[in-house]
């Protein structure tokens, strides 16, 4: 005669019995309670809290028991817990035994300062912070990614609730996965930051890193990533992603006019990614500093609405331009400038006798040795307003075409023909 299993009782019947799918069902039903339910917490309702039922939770580590009607937190299979300071009352978050702090929908600012370090010159940031994948994060105000803490948003979404900055950078932070929703709310702000105003000098030695940043906004409003110097340099700082919508793309900006070693330059950053439905696909401005050495590669998808500039440098804004303060140069983007005919309907340049409208503006100030390497092999200067003190050193190559350093026997001319007479838009201030 068959024994029942040892642990769980399960029948086991003999071989040949009569009516032996009776034990086997009850068997199964049984395992259905017995064998522990392993899913993202939030997606705990979709299983039935049988009496007895265990539930891991594979994002925080809770554990959450069935009762017969309804899942009841048991613990956490993640280590110990912490207590952390929200605001005028205490809440607990969970913290996994390699010291990760899980950072619920209404704890997230809290959670980052209870982790900060408040390092300066790490390699890395020593403490983490997750967000539960799935949850919908509505933030009442900026938050800021602390010294020393690396945030994961792990597959949340970040809706703030009104219009102000998202997320703002420091020295020494990162930010990964990223994923913020401004659509349908008339927002005008900015998504992540890099440099806040009162931040201290960002360099490599003390960097701030946004990894692959997926953005939304409504087409032609607020600006996706920012690349702010300000009170401080913004300087060989790194980000990733994708940005959909925005009024300005990818924006670096010199937000004063201090040019001494510590002032108010944005320079050596860069951008790697994909871009689209933007009014400015790539900004540079400045109130008096430089902005210079950046580097950008994306795919940019126009939106024919929006759509006004791939690239955008602006106007030196000072009456008297009588000095070398305010430069932009070495600026160098990588692009493969999809739909170019989205830019007719907004840029102010285009007329019916052109091919295409211009994709990049140089305003007036000192501009140098800046280039956009055109990947699609189509565009030369042709497409460049170039208004520039300093027009000759700046340029629109196509990535098509070249020949073996040190034969004629090898070689082929780009897919649009070369501009070798720098012959602008015609209607630049150079042409």
């Amino acid at each position: 005669m068959a024994e029942d299993t040892s642990n769980h009782g399960y029948q086991r019947p003999d071989r040949g019995a009569q009516d032996w799918h009776v034990p086997l069902n009850e068997n199964f039903a049984r395992i259905d309670t017995d064998v522990e339910i392993k899913d993202a917490a939030e997606n705990r309702s979709d299983y039935e809290p049988k009496e007895g039922a265990k539930f891991l939770a594979t994002d925080t580590r809770r554990i959450f028991l069935g009762d017969g009607n309804q899942w009841l937190e048991f613990g956490s299979a993640a280590g110990r817990e912490t207590v952390i300071s929200l605001g005028d009352g205490n809440a607990t978050a969970t913290v996994t035994s390699d010291g990760t702090i899980i950072a619920r929908p209404g704890q997230l600012q809290a959670a980052i300062d209870a982790a900060t370090t408040g390092s300066e010159f790490g390699q890395r940031p020593t403490q983490t912070v997750r967000m539960v994948s799935g949850e919908t994060y509505e933030t009442q105000e900026t938050v800021r990614v602390r010294r020393g803490v690396r945030l994961e948003c792990n597959g949340a979404k970040v809706v703030p609730s009104g219009d102000f900055d998202v997320f703002e950078l420091v020295r020494d932070t990162q930010l990964v996965d990223p994923f913020v929703d401004t659509r349908d709310m008339g927002w005008s702000s900015t998504q992540i930051v890099i440099g806040p105003e009162d931040a201290q000098k960002l360099d490599t030695a003390n960097r701030a890193w946004v990894k692959d940043a997926y953005l939304l906004a409504d087409a032609g409003s607020g600006i996706g990533i920012q690349f702010r110097g300000g009170s401080k340099p913004c300087s060989m700082q790194v980000a990733t992603g994708t940005l959909n919508g925005f009024d300005r793309a990818i924006d670096f900006y010199a937000t004063g006019e201090n040019t001494s070693g510590q002032g108010s330059w944005s320079n050596g950053n860069q951008f790697w990614g994909r871009i689209q439905d933007f009014r400015i696909g790539i900004s540079m401005r400045s109130e008096g500093a430089a902005v210079s050495g950046n580097t950008v590669r994306v795919q940019a998808q126009t939106n024919g609405n929006v759509s006004e500039w791939l690239w955008k440098m602006d106007r030196d804004p000072r009456e008297q331009r009588n000095d070398n303060r305010y430069v932009m140069n070495g600026n160098t983007v990588f692009a493969h400038p999809w739909d170019v005919s989205g830019y007719q309907n907004n840029n102010e340049y285009y007329s019916d006798s052109d091919r295409d409208p211009p994709i990049w503006l140089i305003g007036r100030g000192k501009r140098y040795g800046n280039s956009l390497i055109d990947l699609s092999g189509v565009r030369g200067n042709q497409y460049l307003v170039n208004n520039s003190d300093n027009p000759l050193r700046n340029g629109i190559f196509t990535a098509h075409g070249g020949f073996v350093v040190g034969t004629s026997q090898f070689e082929m001319n780009p897919a649009y023909q070369q501009n070798d007479s720098r012959v602008w838009h015609h209607e630049s201030r150079n042409s």
